[in-house]
């Protein structure tokens, strides 16, 4: 963990009682678990990909080659523009490598009797969500079951349908996916354990056929 990070985690006080105390609990306790975190930028990157105009223009480029060479006509009102909208949705799929800086916030429980201290189990499910294959570049998508048992520090139940279409917003493999939903719960909260189910089917399947 490094030790020398300062995480800036917006907390909100959740407990009975002195709510000073509560915050700074709460602020201690996250900026703990979330340094290890943020040291890998791989869930919290706030930075937007940068693609300047004359390289967004040079894409486009590309991609209308590669339709032609495929026997798109690029010449008809319906496709003249396909590369151009066939770039924008692929950059909008892949938006979850841009992190998602409402994760950030994590909140303090009522767990203050120790290491055995626990909660009931938080579970949020189906939670639909959209991917896309790293081996083909086609789709997959289906339902993401998630659970945890928290300790000391819990997120929003939103948030676990925030984790999930992060991490399916870029080229992905489904285990990978099932992983760092996984991986992510567990250092952000620390809690008593994690679950992660996800049910998907495959259009690199469906639409080529097994090979």
């Amino acid at each position: 963990m490094a030790e020398d990070q300062q995480a800036p985690v917006p907390l909100e006080a959740a407990l009975d009682g002195d709510c000073d105390a509560a915050r700074a609990r709460g602020n201690s306790l996250a900026s703990a678990f979330l340094d290890d975190v943020e040291a890998d930028f791989r869930w919290d990157r706030l930075l937007p990909r940068g693609i300047t105009p004359e390289d967004w223009q040079r894409y486009e480029g590309y991609v209308a080659e590669i339709f032609t060479a495929l026997g798109m006509d690029l010449r008809t009102p319906g496709t003249h523009r396909t590369p151009e909208r066939f770039l924008q949705a692929l950059f909008e799929s892949t938006s979850g490598y841009e992190g998602d800086p409402n994760l950030l916030t994590a909140f303090p429980t009522e767990c203050r009797s120790g290491p055995d201290c626990r909660l009931s189990q938080v579970i949020e499910g189906p939670i639909n969500f959209f991917a896309l294959c790293e081996h083909h570049a086609l789709p997959f998508f289906g339902v993401a079951h998630v659970g945890y048992v928290p300790h000391e520090t819990i997120i929003g139940i939103s948030k676990l349908t925030r984790l999930v279409r992060m991490f399916a917003r870029r080229f992905t493999v489904q285990e990978r996916m099932g992983v760092e939903v996984a991986d992510t719960l567990v250092k952000v909260l620390q809690p008593h354990g994690v679950a992660v189910h996800l049910s998907a089917t495959h259009l690199c399947t469906q639409v080529r056929g097994v090979k």
